[in-house]
């Protein structure tokens, strides 16, 4: 006997599926999970999964996506905060994040320099972007597209960092959170020469 399934708005079945794709590969890479086994996870059929995302392959962008896109939210208790301060105040916030999200979003966040494909780099090249800009919007600097290209970079080291930190333990949350606090201000302070 099977258990009957819940009628769920079409939105709310595509989260379902969503957040069961994010819990199978936050331990397990791309390669490892089957869409039988993306369907059982979410509760559905594989037409399902087919149906709201296409295949597997665009469930784990939509995942990945998911994991890797900082929220558009600002931070707050910034203003009139001095230059240096918001920068540390915004890198712990983030460091906080990746706590939060741990392991998913540090696998999720290196998984272009793992797979090489050009719609995953598409992915982590749209987060980086959006995290220049919460950035510079926390930092009280204007979203400009120099600035920005300063940021991207420092995108890359912060979660090459998270990595050392959550990971690997070779660096403490202060260590990491001093290096990328000074790195960000490194970037966005244009020379004066």
């Amino acid at each position: 006997m099977t258990a009957a399934r819940l009628r769920l708005a079409p939105s709310e079945r595509r989260q379902q599926i969503l957040e069961a794709a994010q819990t199978l590969y936050a331990t397990r890479p791309y390669d490892e999970v089957s869409t039988a086994e993306l369907a059982q996870a979410a509760g559905v059929t594989r037409g399902l999964i087919n149906h709201y995302f296409g295949d597997k392959r665009e469930l784990f962008l939509a995942a990945m996506r998911a994991s890797v896109l900082m929220p558009e939210q600002a931070l707050p208790g910034l203003d009139g905060k001095p230059l240096e301060e918001r920068a540390r105040l915004t890198m712990s916030w983030i460091l906080d994040a990746a706590t939060t999200y741990g392991e998913a979003w540090v696998n999720a966040s290196g998984a272009a320099n793992l797979h090489g494909s050009s719609d995953i780099q598409a992915v982590v090249d749209e987060a980086d972007d959006r995290a220049a800009r919460l950035v510079l919007d926390a930092l009280g600097l204007p979203d400009d597209a120099e600035l920005r290209a300063r940021l991207r970079p420092a995108a890359s080291l912060t979660k090459s960092v998270c990595r050392e930190w959550l990971q690997h333990g070779t660096f403490t949350r202060d260590e990491a959170l001093n290096l990328l606090t000074a790195t960000v201000l490194l970037f966005v302070t244009k020379e004066t020469s």
